[in-house]
């Protein structure tokens, strides 16, 4: 049967390869070290943003906190960012290989990070090899996620106004054509005004009557049959004219107010941390690679040890 092991086996191993333990730790310190320098591991660099959303509208039950993380996450930003910073170059992931978009996204989402603070913000974070490049991309995010969000709340407002300038043809067409026939009768019956012309007449024909000529007698009836005849119309042609002309400055309020909208230039976020250069890489920490690696090497080369003490 195989001797039990215990502690004082373990100090024992120790004490007997205390010499190779210091060439293996020394070893692993030296390779650890090189392997973690700026010639193996590009140093990267962090940047990151605060901000609060502002002037966007709710579709469900989400908060606009929400929101604008949605928005912040959307794949037509990541493209952007992609596009504008060559990022499969400076990533160096050929797109064109098999699942090399697949490689590129998997990058982004590991150097670009967007969270909820519980101050109910959002922190954008951006990590890069070049410092200049983490700040220009935050503060291309912010950029685009204002772009998109107007660009959403535009589509929507578009909608809108395309019924309202229904809305405001139709309203336009019932007066022109109300108007139209107004026309019509102001131009052959010469009636502008009902109540006005019908007593104006009327008082000219009793004045007629009493002293005037049977030739200003039969004009004045003449015109108070038309007024007789067309009055009736011309009034409630005058009332309908009135109303739909209501209706069209209701109609033409509101579309201007949708236009209004839709031409709006509005941002979506208020920052309350500004994106700046950084002068202190996040990215190796080189003493915790190097003493993890260290204290792993030891570790494994003891096991090893009394492994093979144990079989002898």
């Amino acid at each position: 049967m195989s001797a039990e092991i215990d502690f004082t086996t373990f100090l024992t191993t120790v004490r007997r390869h205390g010499r190779l333990f210091l060439v293996v730790g020394a070893a692993a310190v030296l390779i650890s070290a090189v392997l973690s320098s700026p010639g193996f591991m590009p140093p990267r660099y962090n940047s990151s943003a605060t901000v609060y959303p502002v002037n966007l509208n709710s579709y469900s039950i989400e908060t606009r906190t929400d929101q604008l993380l949605q928005l912040l996450e959307s794949n037509s930003i990541r493209d952007s960012l992609i596009r504008i910073f060559d990022l499969p170059t400076k990533y160096d992931i050929d797109t064109l290989a098999g699942g090399g978009y697949w490689a590129l996204h998997n990058e982004f989402n590991d150097r670009v990070e967007i969270s909820k603070t519980r101050f109910e913000s959002v922190q954008i974070e951006v990590v890069d090899e070049d410092p200049l490049d983490a700040r220009d991309m935050v503060l291309e995010m912010l950029r685009q996620v204002n772009l998109l969000a107007r660009r959403l709340q535009r589509e929507k407002s578009r909608e809108v106004m395309a019924i309202a300038q229904r809305a405001l043809d139709h309203e336009r067409h019932k007066l022109d054509e109300v108007e139209r026939k107004l026309n019509v009768l102001r131009k052959e019956k010469g009636l502008l005004s009902y109540e006005a012309q019908v007593k104006e007449l009327t008082k000219g024909l009793v004045r007629a009557i009493g002293s005037g000529t049977g030739a200003q007698r039969d004009a004045l009836q003449s015109r108070l049959k038309d007024l007789e005849e067309k009055g009736g119309e011309f009034r409630e042609l005058s009332e309908l004219s009135n109303l739909f002309r209501q209706n069209y400055d209701r109609a033409l309020t509101e579309y201007e107010r949708v236009v209004n909208d839709v031409t709006k230039e509005l941002t979506y976020t208020n920052v309350v941390v500004y994106p700046e250069v950084s002068d202190k890489k996040v990215y190796p920490v080189r003493w915790l690679i190097v003493s993890t690696t260290t204290l792993a090497a030891l570790f494994l080369c003891f096991v090893l040890l009394v492994w093979r003490d144990h079989r002898n």
